[in-house]
């Protein structure tokens, strides 16, 4: 019989406890939360949902060390979590640390890849489980899989679809993980990048761009997230006809679209 092992998730996300109901051999142990998101209203929720399960939270300070005072465990899962982990964290699990990354390692490294990947007007982003180390992004990857991104999609509706495919996808990296396997793969870290935080300036919209470039811009820069930005006002919207409150942007191609505009930012 397979033992079981004990877990700690890193999360902001409810999402991440639907990981140990796919792994019979993990026991989830205690979650922790990121400082620098512990009042957002995701976090809080999934406080709540740890409560429901017992399970004992506790909240990594900016800067500083994982917290020590919860029961403990082999190995640690990190999913959509939020701050860097200090380099004497990276030893704490017998098991290592896993983390769930929305995009392609090397090519798309680093936070809010999924955005950078559709403004670049990429057909696919990928999911990838790998190692922690103390290199963003750097460590041995143990499972990873294409996920398609229709031009309709936007980025909201990419990042649900990358989250039921990191969850699907965990138990094979898991269990080549914990029966000693060689990993899939070594990233190879100079084909690719990281890719920088977004800024406010990173969504104005810039003149000259194709139709193809606007629209990836807008659908990638959509709600839950701050909307793109054009001449110091939020644009709504895109299409080939003026509305109330829009201005005509003129593309590479010489066709005009119309940027429907909303609140001064």
């Amino acid at each position: 019989m397979t033992a079981v092992l004990a877990a700690h998730l890193l999360a902001t996300d409810i999402s991440g406890l639907a990981l140990f109901e796919h792994c019979s051999d993990l026991q989830l142990t205690g979650v922790i939360v990121p400082a620098n998101r512990s009042q957002s209203e995701k976090t809080e929720i999934l406080r709540g949902a740890a409560a429901e399960r017992g399970l004992p939270l506790a909240v990594q300070p900016r800067g500083g060390n994982l917290p020590i005072d919860l029961p403990a465990a082999d190995v640690a899962i990190s999913w959509m979590y939020s701050q860097i982990l200090p380099a004497d964290d990276l030893l704490r699990y017998r098991f290592g640390m896993l983390n769930m990354h929305g995009g392609h390692i090397p090519r798309y490294r680093g936070a809010n890849v999924l955005q950078w990947a559709i403004i670049n007007g990429e057909s696919e982003l990928w999911v990838t489980w790998h190692e922690i180390v103390a290199e963003v992004d750097a460590g041995a990857i143990w499972a990873e899989a294409p996920l398609p991104v229709p031009l309709d999609w936007t980025a909201f509706q990419a990042r649900a679809a990358m989250i039921e495919a990191g969850i699907s996808l965990f138990p094979q990296a898991w269990q080549r993980k914990r029966d000693g396997l060689s990993p899939v793969r070594i990233p190879n870290l100079s084909h690719g990048r990281v890719w920088p935080s977004r800024r406010p300036r990173d969504g104005d919209i810039q003149p000259g761009w194709s139709a193809r470039q606007l629209r990836d811009f807008l659908r990638a820069l959509c709600p839950p997230w701050p909307l793109p930005t054009w001449q110091g006002r939020s644009v709504v919207g895109i299409s080939t006809e003026a509305g109330v409150d829009s201005a005509a942007y003129t593309c590479k191609e010489g066709v005009v679209l119309y940027l429907h505009l909303g609140p001064q930012v």
